[in-house]
């Protein structure tokens, strides 16, 4: 990358610069000359470390820093993965992802349920001040391992009933999300039986904030991330997390272009 290069012949430079000073003065300067001469020695094979293995050296030494810079992607992505920041111009721009879990498709929906969950997601996003896209990529499972994991994902949520159930006071939105959850399983290993190809869809909501600094940016859209968090979870009784790692890479990738086949998603 840029960085390890001009890293690479900064220190070349110097340690060819040294050399010609500690050889011109000819060992006048004493001391001086014999530690430049030690400087060169020691920033020769520091260059050639850097050209050969720099790209997975300086991301290890840097992962303490509050951002690791990508300079093909001309953006950063900090250590906790979960921002990207963009600076364009003389401001930042911060972007997160949020994923939004729908438990239940609006085609099998009633009629009823239709219309009142619509009203929901309208009176959700009216609510919000913030620009926000949203995104909904359906595409085609692959069938293997999938009815074992239609299983294994069910009885996980059968698990998260029994202990909401014992609780002293259990919410009774979360058991009815649960429930839901448990009828989607249900419902798929239904048509998996009958031969119907399985299908999935991931909702995604976009989200960016303006900072004149990075720590700005970022705090705002953590804010942004936050009150729309509340705002859809609570309108439409579902879970939405914000995207780490792949994931969020994941999202910002398909902002350009889609994954053409299932390999690539």
């Amino acid at each position: 990358m840029a960085g390890e290069s001009n890293t690479t012949v900064a220190l070349l430079a110097a340690s060819g610069l040294l050399s010609l000073l500690a050889f011109v003065t000819g060992g006048t300067l004493g001391i001086i000359t014999g530690a430049m001469i030690l400087i060169a020695l020691i920033a020769a094979p520091i260059s050639f470390i850097l050209y050969k293995w720099g790209y997975w050296m300086v991301p290890y030494f840097t992962k303490g820093q509050r951002t690791i810079q990508s300079e093909e992607a001309v953006v950063d992505i900090q250590p906790t993965e979960d921002v990207i920041v963009k600076r364009e111009g003389g401001s930042y721009y911060a972007t997160m992802f949020v994923v939004v879990k729908l438990f239940k498709s609006v085609t099998n929906m009633s009629d009823d349920e239709k219309i009142g969950f619509m009203d929901l997601w309208e009176r959700a996003i009216s609510a919000m001040k913030m620009v926000t896209k949203y995104s909904v990529l359906v595409y085609l499972k692959d069938l293997s391992k999938y009815k074992e994991g239609i299983e294994g994902r069910k009885a996980k949520a059968q698990m998260e009933i029994s202990r909401e159930q014992d609780k002293p006071n259990p919410e009774r939105a979360k058991l009815d999300r649960l429930e839901r959850e448990i009828a989607m399983w249900d419902g798929m290993a239904a048509r998996l039986d009958v031969g119907d190809k399985p299908s999935a869809i991931l909702t995604y909501i976009q989200v960016s904030a303006k900072g004149a600094t990075k720590d700005a940016a970022t705090a705002a859209v953590r804010q942004s991330v936050n009150e729309i968090r509340t705002t859809i979870a609570t309108a439409l009784n579902v879970e939405v997390a914000p995207l780490t790692g792949e994931d969020m890479k994941r999202c910002f990738d398909w902002e350009f272009a889609m994954p053409p086949g299932l390999k690539e998603l």
